[in-house]
């Protein structure tokens, strides 16, 4: 078997060009992937801490501490002390936030529109099977 036959190099191979795709994409909002994967968490529940963020976009706290200072710094989200625990902090979205969330997510629902129609029903559900049965076998294995 040659390396390039093996799963892991060519999940990676594929997520580092659909990476390489939003990144130009996004480049005209001024957010990076990584970066709208925050704001689309706040869509769902604006007003989540950073430990909060980074379980939804499973990442750890420190990696999402960074996407959201650079949030703040481009003014799509601000900080706010937890009224409830003064030692925690809940991040919000900016008006622009969601402005250039909405549009973020627009471009990713075109691109997953994309993939759809571009398959058959029935490979794309055997695809969504699969990941599901691989990070279910991931995350109660010692990869984790």
């Amino acid at each position: 078997m040659q390396f390039n036959d093996l799963i892991c190099f060519r999940l990676g191979s594929i997520t580092r060009r659909i990476s390489r795709y939003y990144n130009n994409r996004f480049a005209e909002l001024g957010i990076t992937l990584g970066q709208s994967f925050v704001l689309y968490s706040l869509l769902e529940r604006d007003g989540r801490s950073v430990k909060d963020i980074a379980a939804a976009v499973q990442l750890d706290s420190p990696a999402v501490t960074g996407l959201v200072d650079r949030l703040v710094k481009e003014g799509l989200v601000i900080r706010s002390e937890d009224p409830d625990d003064r030692r925690s902090v809940n991040v919000f979205l900016t008006d622009r936030g969601l402005q250039v969330a909405n549009e973020s997510l627009a471009i990713t629902r075109e691109f997953n529109q994309y993939l759809f129609d571009n398959h058959c029903d029935t490979a794309v559900a055997e695809i969504e099977h699969s990941l599901l049965q691989w990070e279910e076998v991931i995350s109660q294995s010692e990869i984790n």
